[in-house]
């Protein structure tokens, strides 16, 4: 097993799993990455013979250092307010140019992410957040894995995100946060979590005002946007999720599970897998190809360059497969069906954009164009293509080609959006009319007849 110093691992992780790690004068077998922010701090599930543990290294100067002491100051904090955190078990500053945190592993703890809202703590998390506040302090991070439960027991995380200031919190700082919270949930979810607020109020020995509560909205919709474009640009660096590389020869950004096939030669790589694959599309703009890599089965769209005039066109501008890139994981985030996006490498020759890769998973399926008039006109398929057009207009996306060869029914017949390199979000006026043009398009696909009215009914054409 290969023997990793902790410096090597806050610059760069490691191609495979498990490693080992000398800590404080104990040798750790380490799992996992748990958390990762490439030159400052790292999160890893390690064992040794007495059990298992959480560590949590520090780079011992700058920003890394002032995390670790916040960690320690939020540690004690919270300890003293009887907020549920994570037991310290050994701690150490400035061994070496690293400090770090050795927790307790927390026995059989699940993410608030990963709970469905019908067994989700509503109430115990905003009875949380209530106690924090009243409390002099708040989780200015919180994302939904920042919160865990084990043994019946909501347990806050990550403690350098939490501030602790010596005064009262101000409403409107505790209205930001919990904005911030309420933020992390789909937009369809609204009404439910608002069932969570007399909780909040409760454990501040407070009463829900109207007032209040509309304040609230409003500071929910602009926690929505920022949460939205800090969680896009984490896909164009470094972080737990996502590998990212640039160079004058090269830009790409790839899933944590691809980066052991993908990290040394991605073009030679992606261009034999492609070889080895089963071609779905040959054209002169881009080649589409099934196959496979890292175990796991996969689509490769490639972007060609037709001509040396159409180079000179697209050189300077985001290639089609970085866009596919951003459009699939903003689909990703707010919840619309769209194959995992899996990476995108750009090919360049001096930062000159050339032929560019788009990596997603493979859903196998059947497009909407395939499917007879009466497996459409079922009720559960027209409520799906209802629903899906339903989010595109909440979230204000037009996808700028919805012909029905762009809409996958997999075998379970879910509805996956593809080809996702004309997608935009509308963010200003214009929308309504893009929209509609998207339903135009979708429309199309049927001559007139009953299948074209039932899915005219569906989507809300005439709104």
């Amino acid at each position: 097993m290969v023997m990793q110093t902790a410096e090597s691992l806050l610059k760069e992780l490691p191609a495979t799993f498990p490693v080992e790690l000398e800590l404080g004068g104990v040798v750790y077998q380490i799992h996992s990455v748990l958390r990762f922010l490439a030159g400052r701090r790292i999160v890893l599930h390690a064992s040794d013979e007495s059990g298992e543990y959480v560590l949590k290294l520090f780079t011992a100067q700058g920003k890394g250092e002032q995390e670790y002491q916040r960690e320690l100051a939020a540690h004690q904090h919270c300890t003293k307010a009887d907020i549920a955190v994570a037991p310290i078990l050994q701690h150490a500053d400035d061994q070496q140019g690293i400090s770090f945190i050795v927790y307790a592993f927390l026995p059989k703890a699940v993410t608030l992410n990963e709970l469905s809202e019908d067994v989700f703590p509503l109430t115990a998390l905003f009875d949380l957040f209530g106690r924090c506040h009243q409390n002099q302090c708040y989780q200015q991070d919180p994302h939904l894995d920042n919160f865990v439960f084990s043994n019946n027991t909501l347990y806050l995380l990550d403690l350098a995100s939490v501030v602790c200031p010596k005064k009262p919190l101000k409403m409107a700082t505790c209205l930001n946060n919990l904005a911030r919270l309420m933020a992390q949930f789909p937009l369809e979810q609204q009404e439910w979590l608002l069932n969570g607020l007399p909780a909040y109020f409760a454990a501040r020995n407070m009463v829900l005002d109207p007032i209040v509560e509309q304040q609230l909205l409003g500071k929910i919709k602009k926690a929505r946007d920022y949460r939205q474009a800090h969680y896009l640009k984490k896909q164009f660096r470094s972080c737990t999720m996502t590998r990212y590389r640039k160079s004058l020869m090269f830009e790409a950004a790839w899933r944590a599970n691809l980066s052991s096939s993908l990290a040394e030669q991605p073009l030679t790589v992606l261009n034999q897998v492609m070889q080895d694959g089963i071609s779905l599309k040959k054209g002169n703009s881009a080649t589409v190809v099934k196959s496979e890599l890292a175990g796991q089965p996969l689509v490769i769209k490639r972007y060609n360059m037709k001509t040396p005039w159409h180079f000179l066109r697209r050189c300077l501008r985001k290639s089609r497969a970085n866009v596919s890139w951003y459009n699939a994981n903003l689909l990703e985030f707010l919840g619309i069906a769209t194959p995992q996006p899996l990476g995108f490498v750009e090919q360049r020759f001096f930062g000159l954009r050339h032929k560019a890769y788009f990596i997603c998973e493979h859903i196998a399926g059947r497009s909407l164009a395939d499917l007879s008039d009466s497996e459409i006109q079922q009720p559960e398929m027209l409520q799906q293509i209802s629903d899906l057009f339903e989010q595109l207009h909440l979230h204000h996306i037009y996808h700028g080609d919805l012909k029905a060869s762009n809409w996958l029914v997999d075998n379970q017949q879910k509805i996956w959006l593809i080809d996702l390199d004309a997608m935009q979000q509308i963010t200003k006026t214009g929308f309504k009319s893009l929209h509609k043009q998207d339903q135009q398009r979708f429309l199309r696909n049927w001559p007139v007849g009953e299948t074209r009215h039932l899915l005219t009914k569906a989507i809300k054409a005439e709104r």
